[in-house]
């Protein structure tokens, strides 16, 4: 979120400190600043505002109030140190509630506006923030937004039919534009704003308002909605629309709903600056809402997470600096949350408070002693071993998705539509591995590619762990050696159970659970000794495909007749000079001995780190290294 340097310093008398001093103040209690902006005679720090701590840090008032606990500054303009009168309450105004995620609607009727361009401070503050101007009405809203966390929004009054507005489930199928221009079909899962008198939608509740009621110059009297939405509802409503706001964002991350009244209250007074007018009175429907529940936590606890030997004294003037009510007895400290605070919640949410505040700086490194082993995980054990046993004859272990696009069990909140299901088998992620891996083979410098997995899947039974074996040939070659190579993992696999396990599968791919097997296997008394492998050197890859290319020759495999022997070496320097820097893999792939001759088979790789590389080009280098090689004595085959 970006937050404004100048805006903060509404909340503080006199100036603050300069924006180095608020950069790392917040760098080393609470938040990672990813960006500082001087723009238009103001500074602009880029806040990275946590999902935990959401729901009152998406407000300037919020990250000030948390800037005077950091660094003891007295928070002396805090709009939420009184909690304002909504009066006069007036009965031409009528506001129905009729869904329940919608718990709180408060308005304001204002008569009399005149709208315009804004104040050249309002407008610099949203401009700042990045946020264009609209008109002074629009742009009130707004600017109180952003300072309180609370969305806001006005209708013209006299484009309603009366003066009434509802909230209720939209209809399925029920359209709307928004004040953008785009229209939406809503669902009977979604919840509207609604013309009191003709039931017509005038906005998606918490997400946007819409064209019908729409401010502008015309516009004289207006409603001022400051309500509170439930945030799960708001979250899907805007995911399913592809219509994410500043809005949605902050209902999404659960803003209580008592901010409404002060976001109101402070609205109408800004509006009656800027745009002039009377306020008319107000309305309120509100739910009865209960004070956050108490937290306590001891002083020994605190200590013992923090890994501090903090004193009562150093903690409650810590406490104290939040302004929060709170009460020690003895060395337990009880605190009640104040009513922007839904995140603290269980004991460590107060130790983080108070471990931030001091400082993690003072938090001192220590060793762990070394501790005696007293139990050996047996799953652990027999999946290292098999690992190890499948690395040795050439298996390579992959990590592939646990989701699917069908399946036997449904999540209920899916991350994409092709990740809705629970894998019940490793299988399919398998083939999927062979078929993107197989086709590098000549890349890789390998015949087939082998892969391995060990992993979960879940059926309607419940959760097992599995195996699988994958084996696949590339192009170049007969699928028919791909059956030898997984026996071979077969073999290994038997080697750590004692015992062959049932294989399911075919085409290559064969997989068995492990689950049942470990519980049948005697039970380790220590792990294997740790071996240090080489070390292994890794190189960029290119992004563009390669190219193979075989050639087959003879050459003499002894001097005399008038020829010279020809070793593999000096065949493979002959290639390397002639097939040019393109060439990034040479293998050979086959020898033989005949009639006094020998037969060798390399195959070529070529590959561009700039370009894709045409057959004109390949063919070219192929035809230099064939010349070579018959200058140096070898028949082409």
């Amino acid at each position: 979120m970006k937050i404004s340097y100048n805006i903060l310093n509404t909340f503080f008398d006199g100036k603050l400190p300069e924006p180095s001093v608020l950069e790392e103040a917040f760098t080393f209690h609470s938040w990672e600043i990813e960006e500082v902006l001087e723009k238009e005679g103001d500074t602009v720090f880029d806040v990275k505002v946590l999902p935990d701590k959401s729901a009152w840090a998406l407000s300037h008032r919020g990250i000030a109030k948390d800037l005077s606990v950091i660094l003891g500054l007295p928070f002396v303009h805090d709009l939420f140190a009184h909690r304002p009168i909504l009066e006069p309450m007036i009965e031409d105004l009528t506001i129905s509630v009729g869904t329940q995620k919608c718990d709180t609607y408060t308005s304001a009727y204002v008569t009399g506006v005149t709208v315009g361009p804004s104040p050249e401070w309002l407008v610099r503050s949203l401009s700042v923030l990045g946020q264009r101007s609209i008109n002074n009405i629009v742009d009130a809203t707004n600017y109180v937004m952003f300072l309180l966390g609370q969305p806001l929004h006005a209708f013209d009054a006299k484009k309603l039919g009366a003066l009434s507005v509802g909230v209720r489930n939209a209809r399925e199928g029920e359209i709307i534009t928004t004040l953008t221009g785009e229209s939406y079909t809503l669902t009977a899962h979604d919840a509207v704003i609604v013309d009191g008198s003709t039931d017509t939608p005038i906005g998606i509740a918490g997400i946007k308002g819409g064209k019908v009621a729409e401010v502008d110059q015309k516009t004289t009297d207006i409603v001022i909605e400051s309500a509170h939405f439930d945030a799960v509802s708001v979250r899907k409503t805007a995911q399913r629309l592809k219509l994410r706001t500043d809005a949605s964002m902050r209902y999404e991350n659960g803003i209580d709903a008592r901010v409404t009244t002060y976001a109101l209250a402070e609205v109408v007074r800004i509006i009656l600056e800027v745009a002039h007018g009377s306020l008319v009175g107000y309305v309120a429907v509100e739910a009865s809402l209960p004070l956050h529940a108490e937290v306590a936590v001891s002083l020994e606890k605190i200590n013992s997470v923090l890994g501090l030997s903090l004193s009562r004294d150093v903690v409650d003037g810590i406490i104290a600096r939040f302004e929060y009510a709170y009460h020690w007895k003895e060395d337990l400290l009880t605190v009640r949350p104040p009513f922007e605070r839904p995140d603290l919640v269980i004991p460590e949410d107060l130790i983080e408070e108070i471990g931030r505040v001091h400082g993690y700086d003072h938090v001192q490194s220590v060793t762990p002693s070394p501790l005696p082993l007293t139990e050996i995980n047996q799953t652990f054990y027999y999946t290292d071993a098999l690992r190890t046993a499948l690395q040795d004859v050439g298996f390579s272990e992959v990590f592939t998705s646990s989701f699917r696009e069908i399946d036997e069990v449904k999540l209920q909140n899916a991350l994409a539509s092709d990740k809705g299901y629970l894998r019940s088998t490793i299988a399919g992620n398998m083939r999927e591995a062979l078929a993107r891996n197989a086709p590098n083979a000549d890349l890789l410098g390998v015949k087939e590619v082998a892969l391995f997995e060990m992993g979960i899947v879940f059926t309607t039974e419940g959760q097992k762990l599995a195996l699988a074996l994958g084996v696949s040939s590339s192009s170049g070659y007969k699928a028919k050696n791909d059956d030898k190579v997984l026996a071979r993992g077969f073999e290994a696999v038997k080697s750590v159970l004692g015992s062959m396990p049932k294989w399911e599968g075919g085409a290559g791919v064969a997989e068995t659970v492990l689950t049942n097997i470990f519980a049948t296997l005697a039970k380790p008394s220590s792990y294997s000794s740790f071996v240090k492998t080489p070390d292994i050197s890794y190189k960029t890859f290119s992004a563009y495909p390669f190219a193979s290319r075989d050639v087959a020759l003879w050459v003499p495999n002894h001097a005399g007749h008038g020829s010279e022997k020809v070793s593999e070496e000096t065949l493979v320097a002959l290639i390397t000079k002639h097939a040019s820097d393109l060439l990034v893999r040479l293998d050979l792939f086959d020898r033989f001995e005949k009639e006094g001759r020998v037969s060798y088979a390399f195959r070529l790789v070529f590959q561009s780190f700039e370009r894709t590389l045409t057959a004109d080009e390949i063919n070219y280098l192929m035809k230099n290294v064939t010349e070579a090689l018959e200058s140096g004595g070898c028949i082409i085959r």
